[in-house]
């Protein structure tokens, strides 16, 4: 298995043809499918299912290539870090954020980053627990910036934590129960998620499983802030959003906390990388901003952590 046919398997898959791939490539078609038919021999395996729209992967190589989009990104990688070591300041960083991260963070920690590294390419995601850290495994991201509920659970993975996320249950102004202060009253209403159903701004993840409170009959899983906030306005819909979030978009949308008595968890806000994918000096260095960032705003009280 040689470097060129990885990198085909990626381009192939992500073209969706040979003739595209063979474009993006530069190399000619009979050329990259002499190289594919020969990779599928040296392993025994199928790849690529040829159809009149263009190819499809096979079962087999739908994992294939999960781990050749790893190995290419750690070329990648590696490629920029060579070249940073020796004076270029180009190359990509990507992280995955949340709101609160793209919010108040990074702003100004990129602010900074630029006046060394001004030609460096910054891919910011907008991705949430748990599918972030899915993706820092995957090497499409190479750090996640947002609320994890976990610290010690993910074996690969360094999880350092920023702050604590507080969490509230928001709702609209105009909304009957805007004032309830019981869960258990809530539980016939309407609930949207932010994110998935184990991320931080779900009540029904592992926090909150044990608690004496039925669970709710109806669930909008939505990953768009913008559509959750129009979502609330309109249908009056219950929500958790941390308190900082709230904080950051609700004054101009008539969005309220709602005052509930029962306790409500806490996320650790936090940086996350591999461990065994060490980041390049220009990603190296945007995490230093994203630190001293999160730690102006703990000293300026942004979290109850100060």
């Amino acid at each position: 298995m040689q470097l060129h046919q990885i990198e085909a398997v990626v381009a192939i898959t992500e073209a969706g043809s040979f003739r595209k791939a063979a474009e993006v490539l530069g190399r000619t078609q009979p050329t990259l499918t002499k190289s594919i038919k020969a990779l599928e021999e040296s392993v025994n395996l199928v790849i690529f299912d040829r159809t009149p729209r263009g190819v499809k992967l096979t079962e087999g190589g739908e994992r294939l290539y999960k781990r050749a989009c790893t190995v290419m990104a750690d070329v990648r990688a590696m490629e920029d870090e060579v070249k940073q070591m020796a004076g270029f300041d180009g190359g990509r960083v990507r992280i995955g954020v949340s709101p609160v991260a793209g919010a108040v963070i990074m702003p100004r920690a990129l602010s900074q980053f630029r006046k060394k590294w001004p030609r460096v390419e910054i891919d910011l995601v907008n991705v949430l627990y748990p599918d972030s850290v899915s993706q820092l495994r995957e090497a499409a991201i190479d750090m996640v910036l947002g609320p994890v509920p976990v610290l010690d659970s993910y074996g690969n993975v360094i999880v350092e934590r920023l702050f604590d996320i507080d969490m509230v249950i928001t709702t609209h102004a105009s909304n009957p129960k805007c004032s309830t202060t019981r869960l258990a009253d809530l539980s016939e209403a309407q609930w949207i998620i932010h994110g998935s159903k184990d991320g931080p701004s779900s009540l029904f993840s592992g926090a909150f499983r044990g608690h004496d409170w039925p669970f709710p009959a109806a669930l909008t899983n939505c990953h768009s802030l913008t559509t959750i906030i129009a979502l609330i306005e309109e249908t009056s819909a219950f929500c958790v959003l941390s308190q900082q979030l709230f904080n950051t978009v609700a004054p101009s949308h008539g969005i309220v906390v709602v005052p509930i008595q029962d306790p409500l968890p806490k996320f650790p806000f936090s940086l996350v990388t591999q461990k065994t994918r060490p980041l390049t000096p220009a990603a190296a260095e945007l995490a230093q901003h994203i630190r001293r960032r999160a730690n102006t705003l703990v000293k300026s009280g942004y979290s109850s952590d100060s």
